[in-house]
C-alpha cells in the first residue's frame, strides 16, 4: 500500500495520523435485552420475531420488493451466485480491495474469481478497468461471455461498496448488460448508502 493512498484514506476519515478502525461495535440500546429474550424463547438461530422484525425493516427502508436475512454476507454472496446458475469452473469478475468474503464465496461454488482494479475515488471496480479486460480477453458467443485465453465462460461480476462508498454501480451494470454478465452487488458495507438516491 502506498503512502499516498494511506493519506487518502486518512484524509477522508478526518484522521491524519491515528488508526483507522475497520469496525467499532456500539452498544448503546436494547441489545442486551433483545440477547436476553432471544435466549429465553430458544430462539437463538436463523428463526424468530427479531429476523421477520429485521427483513421487514430492511425492506421498508430499501424499498425492495424483499429481503432474505443469512447468517452472514458470505452466505448471502454464495447464494446469490448459485441462483445466477454460477458452476464450477466459471470464472466471476470482483476486486481486489474487499474483505475475503468475496472471493471466498466465489470459490466455495468452484468458479475462480478474476480481480481487477477499482477506482481511487468510490474504491471500488472501475467501469474502465472492467470495460478494458473486457474488450481485451472476453469473446461473445450465444449471449454468453468466455475468457479467450481460458475457455472458461465469464458468469458474473461482483463489485464491492468499499466502506459504504458507492462503485460506479449504472455504468459496471451497462458493460455486464452488453456482455451478459450478470452483476451481484456486494453491499455488505453499505446498508445506509445511496447511489443516485437509491439503495
Amino acid at each position: 500500500m502506498t503512502q499516498e493512498f494511506i493519506n487518502f484514506v486518512r484524509k477522508i476519515y478526518n484522521n491524519p495520523k491515528g488508526l483507522i478502525p475497520l469496525y467499532e461495535p456500539t452498544f448503546g440500546g436494547n441489545e442486551k435485552k433483545y440477547l436476553n429474550e432471544c435466549i429465553d424463547t430458544s430462539f437463538v438461530s436463523s428463526v424468530g420475531k427479531f429476523v421477520n422484525q429485521f427483513e421487514e425493516k430492511i425492506v421498508d427502508y430499501t424499498g425492495s420488493k424483499h429481503a432474505i436475512a443469512t447468517v452472514n454476507g458470505t452466505a448471502a454472496l454464495h447464494i446469490a451466485l448459485l441462483l445466477s446458475g454460477v458452476k464450477k469452473d466459471d470464472e466471476v469478475i470482483t476486486q481486489p480491495l474487499t474483505f475475503v468474503a468475496t472471493a471466498n464465496a466465489i470459490a466455495y461454488t468452484g468458479a475462480k474469481p478474476v480481480f481487477l482494479d477499482v477506482d481511487k475515488d468510490t474504491m471500488g471496480l472501475s467501469p474502465v478497468a472492467l470495460r478494458k479486460w473486457l474488450r481485451e480477453n472476453i469473446e461473445v458467443i450465444e449471449n454468453q461471455s468466455f475468457n479467450k485465453t481460458t475457455n472458461c465462460r465469464l458468469a458474473a461480476c461482483i463489485p464491492m461498496h468499499t466502506f459504504g462508498h458507492p462503485c460506479k454501480i449504472d455504468e459496471i451494470k451497462a458493460i455486464c448488460d452488453e456482455y451478459y454478465i450478470t452483476l451481484i452487488e456486494d453491499a455488505a458495507e453499505s446498508l445506509g448508502s445511496r447511489f443516485k438516491e437509491k439503495h
